[in-house]
């Protein structure tokens, strides 16, 4: 999925910036089992809001048919339906949306295969093309999928509702380097950093304190090729996850979902507004769908413990031009 230079210039900026604010040491959490606030009747929101025709994509296995799935905009909900002692039956929904259906469709791929039956809404189909490698091209105005999966809460594991694990759920943090996070088309996908970040993270629900941590895995090479590695952000005072940008993510595969990517562009335009008149120290905002809402209450004693006060904070101003000036450089030379 190829995005525009000027993307890729806004999203190295961030990355810079990031890596400049990270505290050294690695953060190792033990608590797996369920946070306060994730109960019976509990549920979280994400969304993403894309400026350019893909903000991003996934594969929907719709009764054993691959549905590859594309468009601007993205809502995703985790509802928690029912808790049956150690299990949590929940459902997630995944709404992809657009606010211009000309310049920026929901686009859907599928093989023709004469069993395939239509899950989208009628109303939203904009036209339908038969194409010449025989696959179905449908453009909706929007597009809903989903499906129910469990969580074993003392663990933090999925299961679909045929009992297959699938991997730590991304609603909570409590992972350990070098742990299995996640079972990838077989493959034990393995956490390799759990790192500290000592800076403010905003979110479209509120703005979160530092610390808070980035939680990054190996990388994961899906059956088209494409290669991918988890990334999210989390806040251990409340244990909620505040973004994540791409698979694998367990809670999806459980479901039937694969090859997640999606970005957000108004969080990407914002950090550049506030690097570029150095205000970073107001906060960052993370990348990926990003917290929207979710049904928190007040929080528990945070896990991590801020870290000490060093020089480093008098280097961000100098820290936030070099990652601006190198930003630019590498977007000339690509251009």
């Amino acid at each position: 999925m190829k995005k525009s230079s000027g993307r890729r210039f806004l999203l190295f900026i961030f990355v810079s910036i990031l890596a400049l604010i990270f505290v050294p040491s690695t953060a190792s959490l033990s608590e797996t089992s369920a946070p306060y606030w994730f109960h019976q009747g509990s549920f979280v929101e994400y969304k993403a809001v894309s400026y350019h025709r893909n903000g991003g994509g996934f594969v929907f296995n719709a009764s054993g048919v691959p549905v590859s799935v594309t468009g601007p905009n993205i809502t995703v909900i985790f509802k928690v339906l029912n808790v049956t002692g150690d299990i949590a039956r929940v459902k997630v929904i995944l709404s992809v949306s657009t606010g211009n259906v000309t310049f920026a469709p929901v686009t859907v791929f599928y093989p023709a295969n004469g069993t395939f039956k239509p899950f989208w809404n009628a109303s939203d189909v904009i036209n339908v093309t038969r194409m010449s490698n025989n696959l179905t091209r449908v453009v909706l105005k929007s597009l809903t999928v989903g499906g129910e999966y469990e969580i074993k809460l003392s663990a933090g594991w999925v299961y679909d509702l045929h009992g297959n694990p699938y991997g730590h759920t991304v609603l909570w943090d409590g992972f350990t380097k070098n742990e299995t996070f996640a079972l990838y088309y077989g493959k034990r996908v393995v956490i390799t950093e759990v790192k500290i970040i000592n800076a403010t993270l905003n979110t479209y629900y509120s703005s979160f304190p530092k610390p808070n941590l980035l939680v990054h895995s190996t990388r994961v090479v899906a059956p088209d090729g494409q290669i991918s590695f988890f990334d999210a952000f989390y806040s251990p005072g409340y244990r909620i996850c505040l973004s994540f940008i791409m698979d694998p993510i367990p809670d999806f595969h459980a479901v039937g979902i694969y090859g997640f990517m999606w970005t957000d562009d108004r969080a990407l335009a914002i950090d550049k507004k506030l690097n570029l008149n150095y205000k970073i120290v107001n906060g960052v905002w993370p990348q990926g769908v990003i917290l929207a809402n979710v049904t928190l209450g007040e929080s528990t004693t945070p896990v991590v413990s801020p870290p000490e006060p060093s020089k480093a904070r008098y280097l961000l101003p100098i820290a936030v031009g070099i990652a601006v000036v190198a930003g630019v450089v590498t977007y000339r030379r690509g251009r």
